[in-house]
């Protein structure tokens, strides 16, 4: 099987897992919209459980190096309230485009076994650390706000119904955090 075909084949599992979780999904449905066969499916991957643990690995050493690369200290700025700005404003970015492995994530995190939320959500809280030091505030939790405001904002947007301007939301968002944390 061609690399093409494979990763075609991933990418509709991707795209079909997170719109129907695990269990939902058949694999019929991954095989027609990848636009190959299920016996193609079935030869590469043989269960629909490798399948799903192959997204999950291929997408999680994405989205880390992405992560890697968005939480590198800018030495050069030094305005907490502009590297705070540009973290959230490069956050919304990294979640958009990675939604439906992060939809995965949250809806299915009882079959993943390292969890993926954890590790980004240490990463998130060490460099908030960087950016806001000495602040007497707990840094994982700020974290995981911010993680979640951002999981539902991209939701927002991604569905058909919604109820929230992203921009206006974000910049508000922004703004509160800015002030309260004395930026």
């Amino acid at each position: 099987m061609s690399a093409d075909t494979e990763q075609k084949i991933l990418d509709a599992a991707l795209k079909v897992f997170s719109e129907k979780g695990y269990n939902g999904a058949r694999t019929r449905i991954i095989a027609e919209t990848s636009g190959f066969t299920e016996m193609t499916l079935f030869r590469k991957f043989e269960t629909k459980e490798n399948l799903f643990n192959r997204v999950l690995s291929e997408n999680k050493h994405k989205i880390m190096e992405d992560v890697d690369s968005l939480l590198v200290l800018d030495e050069e700025e030094k305005d907490p309230k502009v590297q705070f700005r540009t973290l959230i404003l490069n956050l919304v970015d990294l979640v958009d485009e990675n939604f439906e492995y992060v939809n995965i994530i949250i809806y299915e995190r009882e079959k993943i076994p390292d969890s993926v939320s954890k590790i980004f959500v240490s990463y998130l809280a060490s460099y908030l650390e960087k950016i806001l030091p000495e602040r007497e505030l707990d840094y994982t939790v700020l974290a995981f706000m911010i993680l979640s405001f951002l999981y539902f904002i991209i939701l927002n947007k991604k569905t058909e119904e919604t109820f929230l301007d992203l921009n206006h939301a974000i910049e508000e968002f922004i703004s509160y955090h800015s002030n309260n944390l004395e930026l």
